[in-house]
């Protein structure tokens, strides 16, 4: 009895094997599979129950981000395009591979006042290609990154936006792109010192200070006394030096000792 159940079912399974074997041997069909891409591209729908002999028409072009499509192929490697107007089917299925070239972006800078270390930068780059981006320079001030949006608003104060550590490689974008340089001033101390010539002179409200290059300058400026009339704030301790005055620009990026210039009336 167990011997006649195998048996059958041994049957049963040959009758399948060959079932399939006759029908694979039955389909004589013809089909064209489209292969775009791994990921990231549309689909094309393949065309079925085709002729030997027929031409087939050409569909539309599918869409890869970052990619311009440009053509089928009759292998993976791309050796040999499939002209739509030429081309017909032979006696069996095929696969047509699409072309894709990396599409060309440019890149726009925006220096705000700096200048690029040479003319050897990138320009130009290929989707999802991700390239070391210029350092620029600019006197008095640290570079702090490339970013997508201005360094000032319109009202003239910093718009970098706290945490956002900005681009020093091409952003991962796939279109023309604008940059802007972002900068940070230096940073110097300023002491101030009354320098009066004699013990019983003026109090200084502010002794000590931080200065942005390229502020404007705002200092104390002191009374004058019975004696002595206040001429301004002086790089050296005798007068004989520069003289940096409110309103212009303050200009220095390293740290500054300031004496008071009396004239004795």
């Amino acid at each position: 009895m167990k011997r006649a159940k195998k048996l059958l079912m041994l049957l049963v399974v040959l009758f399948a094997f060959t079932s399939c074997e006759n029908d694979a041997e039955a389909d004589n069909s013809i089909n064209v599979m489209f292969f775009t891409a791994n990921q990231n591209a549309t689909m094309v729908s393949s065309y079925l129950n085709l002729e030997q002999g027929e031409k087939i028409e050409e569909p539309e072009a599918p869409k890869r981000q970052g990619f311009t499509f440009t053509g089928w192929y009759k292998d993976f490697y791309k050796t040999e395009p499939w002209d739509f107007d030429k081309d017909t089917l032979d006696n069996e299925s095929i696969v047509l591979y699409a072309d894709w070239q990396p599409t060309i972006f440019a890149i726009e800078y925006v220096l705000n006042g700096g200048e690029m270390p040479n003319d050897d930068f990138v320009k130009t780059f290929n989707g999802g290609e991700f390239g070391v981006l210029p350092l620029p320079a600019q006197e008095g001030f640290s570079f702090v990154s490339w970013y997508t949006y201005e360094w000032k608003d319109k009202d003239g104060k910093v718009a970098t936006i706290p945490g956002d550590k900005g681009y020093l490689k091409i952003p991962d974008v796939v279109e023309d792109v604008t940059l802007y340089a972002h900068w940070k001033p230096i940073v110097v101390d300023v002491k101030f010192n009354v320098n009066y010539p004699e013990d019983d002179g003026p109090v200084l409200d502010v002794t000590r200070t931080d200065v942005n290059y390229g502020d404007t300058i705002d200092f104390e400026v002191l009374e004058d006394t019975d004696k002595y009339t206040f001429e301004g704030w002086n790089i050296k301790r005798d007068g004989t030096g520069d003289f940096y005055v409110n309103g212009e620009l303050f200009e220095r990026k390293l740290r500054l000792t300031l004496y008071a210039s009396w004239k004795e009336k």
